[in-house]
């Protein structure tokens, strides 16, 4: 398995990462990373079907599973309170 490539700790990911959707997030960041969904989904010890799911919508994880994903990727998550 191959590490996260050093791109994707780049502050100008975070920020387009930012106002994004969670599942879009989670795709920018694993292509950015230069990870397939498998390589994804063994390092974050999940399934590929999760992942997927993720990555389409069809499922949104959990704010734990959202952290060891984006960390799987080389990211973090932070979590800013914001008013609408």
């Amino acid at each position: 398995m191959s590490a996260p490539s050093p791109e994707a700790n780049n502050n100008d990911a975070i920020a387009v990462l930012s106002d994004t959707p969670i599942a879009e997030a989670l795709r920018q960041a694993r292509e950015k990373a230069g990870l397939s969904v498998s390589m994804m989904a063994r390092s974050a010890q999940t399934s590929r079907a999760a992942i997927h799911a993720y990555e389409t919508g069809a499922r949104e994880p959990n704010v734990t599973t959202a952290l060891r994903l984006l960390q799987a990727c080389g990211y973090t998550m932070g979590i800013i309170p914001d008013r609408r």
